[in-house]
């Protein structure tokens, strides 16, 4: 199998960092494809779509062992194993709801903001905001390439970015002790 993945890269440094990629993570994806799909052949699938996408996006990936590329990974797995029980249920004519009765907001809080208060608030998000704001702030991925990673359309993007900095927002103005602290002049990248 990894032999089609490295015919799917076009430079021989991108093969040699995909193949690192491969023989780091491959296990770890397949571990979390698991416990979401409850299924080996379904996580086969999973994985293999989700070493698919990562070949489009090899450039974004500067160090092999690191907890950014690790987090990248994840994302990338869990989205995929999650499409693929998406497309299952609809197979089975079950349907899938997770992201209902998202609260929303209409203020979104100022740019500065004390960074652990913030990151308590992110840790607080239905996974699927926590996933599309880490891709958007801290990996810096563009709408397309979030929409390409997670495989829903742009639009999607955008709305999820938008109900997820409300999310944020709310629980963030629900935070008394975040009211009364001094907010230092960092951008967050929100």
């Amino acid at each position: 199998m990894l032999l089609f993945y490295l015919s799917l890269v076009e430079t021989e440094e991108e093969k040699s960092k995909f193949e690192k990629l491969y023989y780091e993570y491959r296990k770890l994806m397949k571990y979390i494809a698991l416990n979401i799909l409850r299924d080996d052949c379904l996580a086969e699938d999973a994985v293999q779509e989700a070493f698919i996408r990562l070949t489009r996006h090899l450039n974004k990936i500067d160090e092999i062992n690191c907890h950014k590329t690790k987090s990248f990974i994840v994302i990338i797995i869990k989205s995929a194993s999650i499409e693929l029980l998406r497309t299952e249920a609809k197979h089975k004519a079950e349907s899938l709801d997770m992201l209902s009765n998202i609260p929303h907001s209409t203020n979104m809080p100022e740019d500065n903001l004390p960074v652990k208060e913030l990151v308590e608030s992110i840790n607080k998000l239905p996974e699927s905001f926590r996933d599309i704001l880490e891709l958007k702030a801290y990996h810096g991925f563009s709408n397309k390439e979030i929409s390409d990673i997670l495989g829903i359309s742009s639009v999607a993007v955008r709305k999820r970015l938008e109900r997820a900095r409300k999310a944020l927002s709310k629980l963030l103005q629900e935070d008394e002790s975040f009211e009364e602290k001094p907010r230092p002049i960092t951008k967050t990248g929100f």
